[in-house]
């Protein structure tokens, strides 16, 4: 019955293409809509130097959604930590899905940008350049 129901439904989205955006989301922009708990870790090379990244998303206990992008080499970090809202997130999913279908190409070839968010500058703009809801840390030398 869930497979035949499973056909049905595929059939129906190929026909008409209303499960196209459905498609689009990535599985942060898909846990970033309802912030669920998220992480994921790569790497990115400048100047002949690789730079670790570590992306999270946790929900706390007062409703808030945290995010935190950690980007570090040895001991050595900084680390962004925004606290956003419920009514804030859809904005934002919805934007980091336009940013991974218009850069897929790049996104197969390096994943972490899936969920960077530093990267997309329509967020970037908006909120992640606002401390309001964001802050950077540095480790100490």
């Amino acid at each position: 019955m869930k497979k035949t129901l499973f056909f049905i439904i595929s059939i129906i989205c190929t026909t008409l293409g209303i499960c196209s955006v459905y498609a689009m989301q990535t599985k942060f922009s898909k846990a970033l809509l309802t912030c669920e708990n998220f992480s994921q870790t790569g790497s990115i090379e400048r100047n002949n130097e690789v730079f670790n990244i570590l992306v999270t998303l946790e929900k706390t206990k007062n409703g808030k959604c945290v995010y935190k992008e950690k980007i570090y080499q040895g001991k050595e970090y900084q680390m962004l930590t925004c606290n956003f809202n419920e009514g804030q997130l859809p904005f934002m999913s919805k934007s980091m899905e336009k940013y991974s279908e218009i850069f897929k190409k790049q996104l197969a070839k390096n994943p972490i940008f899936e969920a960077k968010m530093t990267t997309n500058g329509e967020v970037f703009q908006k909120y992640l350049a606002n401390p309001e809801y964001c802050s950077i840390t540095h480790s100490k030398k």
